[in-house]
């Protein structure tokens, strides 16, 4: 359980970083991955995707790991989250090609996350506690 409540606390630092940087800088954080923003619904949409909604899977993932009878539906989100992210940038990789280095870097991350809530899923299969 404890390795579960680590590795949901550490998930959610990047979403919480990612969501606050764009809450504050969209422009320059959508410029890091090549995306313009032309209008005020542009830059709302990617306040809301980028910079809300990371938050909100940042506050689920910490809520999660802050409550003993959220952890394994916590580590079951965080295993959605990351892969849903990685299978996102292999099928772009399929379709497209490559990324940048940056691209490459987030999709590395991506897959140290799930790789980690593979590993709390794993401890977490056969014990008893909720």
């Amino acid at each position: 359980m404890k390795l579960a409540r680590i590795v949901l606390r550490l998930s959610a630092v990047p979403f919480a970083v990612v969501g606050v940087a764009f809450l504050i800088r969209p422009e320059d954080m959508a410029s890091w991955v090549g995306v313009s923003l032309g209008s005020a619904t542009a830059d709302a949409d990617v306040r809301a995707v980028y910079g809300g909604l990371q938050l909100g899977c940042a506050a689920l993932l910490f809520g999660a790991a802050a409550n003993r009878d959220w952890v394994r539906a916590g580590v079951h989100a965080q295993l959605a989250l990351y892969g849903g992210l990685a299978a996102a940038r292999f099928l772009s990789m399929a379709i497209v090609g490559l990324p940048s280095a940056f691209g490459i870097a987030l999709h590395a991350g991506e897959l140290v996350g799930l790789f980690c809530g593979a590993l709390a899923w794993w401890t977490l299969r056969d014990a008893h506690e909720p």
